[in-house]
């Protein structure tokens, strides 16, 4: 019989490992031991699209904590050709290199140098292949989070597979980002400039693992579910949903597999003790080290598609509206901060390059 504690450990650090994958050579499936170690977790994805690359590094707790970022590690992408570059500390555990893209051809890995250990994944070439992808929505009342009726927002793609007799392997994930304009305090006197609105950016469903082997299927189209939330005020204004497709190599569509039957079996984590998902990475001089984590290189696409207050067939309540004689500091804080209706999400005072409307 397990422990309530090891039970809480393993269940919590499935959770937490695929938490820590940012917009994340297998050879069996176990994801956590027997013991209350603490191990080191590692996340890379690099795209072929000139943008932020993030590793995060972090340590699982004995205690059933959630994983805490490692801040002093050395990160750096190495290149088949002998190319290195140099990741840089952009928040607790994780790691950036900006504006970086892989090439075609190109295989990578990286390298992570902690307490005078080195680790390295192995060495992963870009994909050859993308599908595409048709994006739709619909909102809909049905069974989201409880057994009522809910008001639910739905991403949908038809995906149609490359005419290709190579095999091709798929994963996809959905971030939203929605505009959110502040309220305006004219104040007394000369009236001040209106605030600047917010762009507040967060993962459609993070435990959601979307994936499509296409090794083995003369099927050359395919419909997907990629995503759902609820409908709230977030709908209020201009709100795009941008889908990226992600074309991997068989070891890590293997990985994920994994590591979604894990996350989709959780009901049975108490009573079925769930073995350890490895990944790609290890210790260079210690191969019996537990090192949890992947590396995936990835030919990347991404679609959007966007929605307006028209589109939403529910009533919406903006919390914000402007009330002369009401006194400021009665303002709800998502009202009058970007940060306060952020709670926790990333959020920028400037549009994204692609905020464009037809």
């Amino acid at each position: 019989m397990i422990s309530h504690t090891k039970k809480s450990v393993r269940l919590l650090l499935v959770f937490s490992l695929y938490f820590f994958l940012p917009f994340s050579c297998i050879e069996k499936l176990d994801f956590l031991d027997e013991t209350q170690e603490v191990q080191l977790v590692i996340y890379g994805l690099l795209t072929d699209i000139p943008e932020r690359q993030v590793v995060s590094v972090s340590r699982t707790s004995a205690i059933g904590l959630a994983p805490m970022g490692v801040s002093d590690a050395k990160v750096s992408l190495l290149t088949a050709s002998g190319g290195r570059f140099r990741y840089f500390l952009s928040g607790f555990g994780e790691y950036t290199l900006e504006g970086f893209a892989a090439v075609d051809g190109e295989s990578y890995a990286i390298e992570v140098v902690l307490e005078n250990k080195v680790y390295m994944s192995t060495f992963e070439k870009v994909p050859e292949l993308l599908a595409d992808d048709e994006i739709s929505f619909e909102f809909n009342k049905e069974p989201f989070r409880t057994e009522s009726p809910e008001s639910v927002f739905t991403v949908f793609s038809e995906t149609t597979l490359p005419n290709s007799t190579d095999p091709i392997y798929l994963r996809w994930m959905v971030e939203e980002t929605y505009f959110w304009p502040l309220v305006y305090l004219p104040g007394t006197g000369f009236p001040p400039p209106p605030p600047p609105p917010c762009f507040i950016s967060d993962v459609f469903e993070p435990n959601r693992i979307n994936l499509f082997d296409g090794s083995g299927t003369s099927t050359r189209k395919g419909n997907f579910v990629l995503g759902k939330r609820l409908v709230d005020n977030s709908f209020l204004y201009p709100f795009f949903a941008s889908v990226k497709q992600l074309s991997i190599n068989r070891e890590a569509y293997e990985y994920w597999e994994k590591i979604k039957i894990v996350i989709d079996n959780q009901g049975s984590l108490f009573d079925i003790p769930p073995a350890s998902v490895f990944g790609n990475i290890s210790n260079v001089e210690d191969r019996n080290e537990t090192v949890l984590g992947y590396f995936e290189v990835a030919k990347t696409k991404v679609t959007r598609i966007y929605t307006t207050r028209a589109d939403v067939p529910f009533n919406l309540v903006d919390p914000c509206l402007y009330i002369p004689n009401k006194p400021e500091n009665s303002y709800a804080s998502e009202c009058t901060s970007c940060e306060g209706r952020a709670q926790g999400r990333r959020w920028t005072n400037d549009a994204p390059d692609w905020w464009k409307f037809d």
